[in-house]
């Protein structure tokens, strides 16, 4: 068995909430991410803040609970997608976080401000089904370590330390003339060895199931399950009770500003866990498309 200082164990569930953020944040994207951009030079941008403040923890057994430090994690990040269209049935997309996290009991006030680590995908579409009503693609990508993560247990990481590799099978289907689309993804996440740590964190499976559509004209509204189940980690070559997972609905809604310029809400609940905080987190985004000639 592996024994973890309280004060490893205080960073260790703040870097959870980033992490937290970071895995929900994969599943940012508001409309049908199948359906690729349609040509070169074709953008889409998202910027969307998500702001998370609990002392609810998700525990070993999956019990939902109060920390028994009594600790509070506040914290907020901004994940910001650029996808852009490389050919019709080719995307490339980046994901760039900035995160604020901060931990605080009677005994601790720890915080950390900056950049995380930076996601990247390539995704393709080689069919579309249904006259093109229901796309298929596949998206394969990789999470590079370059936020912070320092092995000084008094600062809270920004980074895991890690690199991982993902690959994702999509589907989704447009109900048009109904104004409703669906969606589904299924991957997994290959999660490397922290070498410096010694911490292999193992994969995850990755899901998400998306119901979304337009009531009115500018409008949209959507609800979303998305989570992930991950393996027991292996620390410094022993194998531990320790894994995490989260199941997570979102509710969403959103209008049109103007043009192809979006404004959303809405709001993340967990409703099953294990190592994770267990609060609610509030997001709001902003989006765009927009086309570029090469």
């Amino acid at each position: 068995m592996v024994h973890l200082l309280p004060r490893h164990t205080v960073v260790r569930t703040v870097t959870g909430v980033a992490v937290f953020i970071a895995v929900t944040s994969t599943f940012a994207r508001s409309v049908a991410a199948q359906w690729t951009q349609g040509g070169a030079g074709r953008f889409w941008v998202k910027s969307a803040l998500f702001w998370q403040r609990t002392d609810e923890e998700f525990d070993l057994t999956g019990t939902r609970r109060q920390r028994i430090d009594l600790g509070e994690a506040n914290s907020w990040a901004v994940f910001t997608d650029i996808i852009v269209g490389l050919h019709p049935r080719v995307d490339l997309w980046l994901q760039i976080p900035f995160l604020d996290l901060r931990f605080t009991n009677v005994a601790e006030d720890l915080r950390s401000t900056g950049f995380g680590d930076l996601r990247g995908w390539i995704r393709w579409q080689p069919i579309a089904l249904n006259r093109g009503a229901t796309p298929l693609a596949l998206r394969a990508g990789a999470k590079a370590p370059l936020g912070p993560s320092p092995l000084d247990v008094t600062i809270i990481p920004l980074g895991e330390g890690q690199w991982d590799l993902e690959v994702f099978g999509e589907v989704g289907h447009s109900f048009w003339p109904v104004p409703a689309y669906a969606e589904l993804w299924l991957g997994y996440r290959a999660r490397f060895e922290n070498e410096t740590l010694r911490k292999d964190p193992g994969g995850e499976f990755v899901f998400l199931a998306e119901l979304g559509g337009n009531p009115l004209s500018g409008t949209l509204l959507k609800v979303t399950a998305d989570g992930m189940v991950g393996r027991n980690w292996i620390v410094e070559g022993v194998r531990t009770a320790s894994s995490r997972r989260i199941v997570t609905l979102h509710f969403g809604a959103g209008a049109r500003l103007v043009k192809q310029l979006w404004l959303e809400g809405g709001l993340r609940v967990p409703v099953a866990g294990r190592n994770f905080p267990a609060g609610t987190q509030l997001v709001a985004a902003v989006s765009s498309a927009f086309a570029v000639r090469w």
